[in-house]
Order: C-alpha cells, then structure tokens, then sequence
C-alpha cells in the first residue's frame, strides 16, 4: 500500500499548499486507478477521485494523526464508491443493454482483449467481491486491509479474493475469450 509521508500530511493541515499539490499528486494514481477498475468508466473514476480529492482536503481536520493517513483516504475513496454505487441503483435506463454494446470495451490496457475479457468477468462479481479482488491484486493491500476497510472479518476478505481468482479462472478455462 502507499506510504504517505507523516509531515506531509501535518503540512497540508495546516494549510500548506505545496505540501496539498504533493499530497494529492501521490495519491491521484492509486485512487484513479482503484475507481477505474471498479467501475470500467475513465469519467466516473475521474469524479469520484475528483470528489474523493475534495473531501479529504474538506475534512483534514478530522484527521486523527495518531493513525496511518491511508486507511483514513481509502475509507473516504470507498464511501464515495458506494454512494456512487448506490445512485446508481436508483437511475433507470431504459434500454441497458443498448447504452453498454455501443460502448468501447474498455480495459486495464485499452488495446488488450485480455483486458476486456477481465472485465466483463469481473462485472459477473459482486461488488464486494469485485472490490476485494481489486484492494488485492491492483492495489497491493493485505488481507488485513481489505477486512478493515470493508468492515468485515478477515477470513471474509480472503474468501472474496479467493472467490474472485476461482471465478476468473474458471472463465478463462472454459474458453469465453
């Protein structure tokens, strides 16, 4: 997981404004890249680290700085997720199938068909499951992690992720490429 450097962190809290450019450059990549592999859509990986972005600068104060500083963003990254996911429950649309097929495949590396098919597995998911695979194996987390961050008992997050990795195996094997 991402090391921030604690008296960067105090820096921004207290107003610094080179210390905030540093701050957000550090945690831009792994935030956009969490969104992105969660939602498969560059425009909403983009708000909701936009969103993410503010909150954290908005709610520095409450910081507790006798703790590690990611945890604290990615609670806050999470929670924009879910009230992402959340609207997005209540939206009807009116022809789903028609919006997603005019849609560009849209990947881990745009050019790669390998990519596409991770996806559309990965869309299969749950989106618990989904996101402990993605804390896992595209962010670098611990098990240990995941379970404090999705608020679940640890043998829970390592059966997400274990379930995560059979089903891509078995779609792969089965030759839905």
């Amino acid at each position: 997981m991402l090391k921030i450097e604690k008296q960067l962190v105090i820096d921004f809290g207290k107003g610094n404004a080179k210390a905030a450019a540093a701050l957000f450059e550090q945690l831009r990549r792994p935030l956009f890249a969490y969104f992105y592999r969660l939602s498969f859509d560059r425009c909403v990986a983009e708000d909701l680290l936009q969103e993410t972005l503010l909150t954290i600068h908005s709610r520095i104060e409450t910081y507790n700085q006798d703790f590690a500083f990611m945890p604290w963003a990615w609670a806050i990254a999470r929670n924009k997720f879910l009230e992402f996911k959340r609207s997005q429950s209540r939206v009807v649309r009116l022809i789903p199938q028609l919006i997603r097929s005019n849609q560009p495949a849209t990947s881990f590396s745009d050019a790669s068909d390998t990519g596409a098919d991770l996806h559309n597995c990965l869309d299969t998911l749950s989106e618990s499951t989904k996101e402990a695979f993605v804390l896992k194996h595209f962010q670098g987390m611990t098990f240990n992690e995941i379970a404090e961050l999705q608020q679940i008992p640890l043998a829970t997050a390592k059966s997400r992720v274990l379930f995560a990795i059979k089903k891509i195996r078995e779609y792969f094997n089965r030759g839905e490429l």
